[in-house]
This record gives structure tokens, C-alpha cells and sequence, in this order.
């Protein structure tokens, strides 16, 4: 017999001694993201406004462009509701040996990364955010873009300290 083979033990493992995610107390993102949501809607609003406006100048009778109107009207109220709600469904907390991201509220996804598999992170920041004065941390995994994550609407200096604390954890796991 492999002496190896011999020593090899793979117990079960009680799953109620297992931490919990849910017990974590998670940090919200700034409400400057729900500004930037909200000009962005606007923005795609106008577009679909402009829109209804062609359609008018083209003379579609009028319960057609009081049909168009509405829709929009009612897409225009459910995507400020919407930017209002995800809000605050966004949370990230960092625990010892992972970082967890939680988004959603009519499908809500939480993702848990293990230090041990993140590869880099990184700050962005595009032109909204530095008129708002908020940063996105994009954090990359050896799973490959499924499992990466971007928590948007931090603090410039929030996500930087963030950043820093994830290369110190996974630089003390490499060695």
C-alpha cells in the first residue's frame, strides 16, 4: 500500500460550523453613485425623449405618441426608483481571508473572493466619478472575468486604503 495513501483523512466537515455571510456587517457605498446613476438615466431619458419627438414630428396620431409618451413616462419613474433601491443593495465588507460584494434587490448576487485567488485590484475613475468626487475598485481573480468584481461609489481615499489592505493580504499569502 501507498504510504501516502495511507495518511490521506477527508472527513465531512459540519456545515453549521461554517461562517456566515449574512452575520457581516457591510459597508454601503456613497451616495454620490446614486447621482451619477441618476444623470446617466437622465441622459438616457433625453435620448428616448428625443426619440418621441422624431416620432411626433412624423405626425403619428396622437394614441400612438400618447402611447410612446407613457411608456416612457413609466420607464422614466422605474429607473430613478430602480438607481434609488440598488443603491442600497450595494455592501462590501473584507474579512480575514476573503472580500465579499453583495448588489441586488429583486435578484440579489453576493460574491466571496478568497485572498488566495485575487490577482491584482485596481482604481477607476471615469469622468463622472472625478466630478462627483467617487472611485470604482475592480478586483481580479484567477476565475476569470465571472468571478471578477467592481464596487462602485467609494470614497477616492476609501478605495485607495482598500486597495492597499488587498495587496498587503494577498502579498502575506504569496510568501
Amino acid at each position: 500500500m501507498d504510504p501516502v495513501a495511507k495518511d490521506f483523512s477527508n472527513e465531512q466537515i459540519d456545515l453549521a460550523s461554517l461562517p456566515k455571510y449574512e452575520s457581516v456587517a457591510f459597508s454601503s457605498v456613497s451616495s454620490k453613485y446614486l447621482i451619477k446613476m441618476n444623470i446617466q438615466t437622465g441622459i438616457f431619458m433625453l435620448v428616448l425623449t428625443i426619440a418621441l419627438g422624431v416620432f411626433w414630428f412624423f405626425q403619428l396620431n396622437y394614441i400612438q405618441s400618447g402611447i410612446i409618451f407613457g411608456f416612457v413616462f413609466v420607464a422614466f419613474i422605474f429607473r430613478f426608483w430602480n438607481n434609488y433601491k440598488l443603491l442600497q443593495s450595494l455592501g462590501y465588507a473584507i474579512r480575514e481571508k476573503d472580500i465579499i460584494y453583495k448588489r441586488g434587490f429583486i435578484f440579489s448576487k453576493t460574491t466571496v473572493i478568497p485572498f488566495n485567488r485575487v490577482q491584482h485590484a485596481s482604481i477607476s475613475r471615469g469622468i463622472w466619478d472625478k466630478l462627483l468626487g467617487i472611485s470604482s475598485l475592480n478586483i481580479f481573480t484567477a476565475g476569470g472575468g465571472a468571478s471578477d468584481i467592481s464596487i462602485p461609489g467609494l470614497e477616492p481615499d476609501k478605495a485607495v486604503q482598500l486597495k492597499e489592505a488587498i495587496a498587503l493580504k494577498i502579498s502575506n499569502d504569496e510568501s
